[in-house]
């Protein structure tokens, strides 16, 4: 006897009536999304500010997320500044990097940990020696060192 294969989900067709339950889940989280929305815009005495920003979207990432002021301003008179905490010190950041009291950023060159027996001594002392960070690279340290002053 000869039996068919067994049909996968891709084969059975929906009628155009039924919702499935992801499509019901969006269009239920989309009425959510919208009602907090029209909520969020307006004061409860019912004056429309224009723009609201809810506080869990206020956060900003990255390592410059505490040296930036934040500042969001709300309508006409009303204004939220948000907390950023206290400023840390990223202590991976501190030992790799010595600033002079010239503002000056140093560091030690990169090549000389390992595979140097090929190296002639003239090589491996010029890698010994410290060298400035780049420009493009010293806003990172500075978000990494909040508490220095780098030029």
């Amino acid at each position: 006897p000869h039996h068919p294969p067994p049909r996968s989900a891709a084969h059975v067709r929906h009628s155009p009536n039924t919702m499935t339950s992801s499509t019901l889940f969006l269009a239920c989280s989309l009425l959510l999304n919208l009602l907090l929305f029209v909520t969020l815009v307006r004061q409860p005495s019912g004056e429309n500010l224009g723009l609201a920003i809810a506080p869990s979207t206020m956060r900003t990432t990255g390592h410059f997320a505490a040296t930036r002021p934040l500042d969001f301003h709300l309508g006409r008179d009303m204004q939220v500044e948000a907390f950023r905490g206290k400023a840390k010190t990223r202590k991976a950041a501190a030992k790799r990097y010595k600033v002079t009291s010239t503002g000056k950023v140093f560091t030690k060159m990169a090549g000389k940990q390992h595979l140097n027996t090929k190296m002639s001594r003239k090589q491996k002392l010029a890698l010994s020696r410290k060298r400035q960070v780049e420009a493009a690279d010293i806003p990172n340290v500075q978000a990494c060192l909040p508490h220095v002053k780098v030029k």
